[in-house]
């Protein structure tokens, strides 16, 4: 197992990733979609994103989308989908 750990390690780092890379991005993407749901409150979509606490949700969404989960919720159901984060280049 542990040569099994090592061989995905090295595969990863030569495409020049990391496991929690691969987990940051799947989430990223799967708060977009969540998101865009309203059925789901933003204590749910924490939860389903794999977050303990709500604050650690928040500081995720403001580094994936310069935003809280609630002001890219709001901006993305009245049509805007570019992320601010996009928009002001980081």
């Amino acid at each position: 197992m542990i040569e099994r750990q090592s061989a995905i390690q090295r595969r990863l780092a030569d495409e020049g990733l990391s496991f929690s890379d691969l987990v940051d991005g799947t989430r990223r993407e799967l708060a977009q979609r969540h998101l865009a749901d309203p059925r789901l409150t933003l204590t749910d979509i924490g939860y389903l994103l794999g977050y303990s606490d709500q604050s650690t949700f928040f500081r995720a969404s403001n580094r994936w989308f310069g935003e809280s989960p609630g002001e890219y919720r709001t901006r993305v159901m009245n049509g805007h989908r570019q992320d601010k984060a996009l928009a002001r280049g980081a």
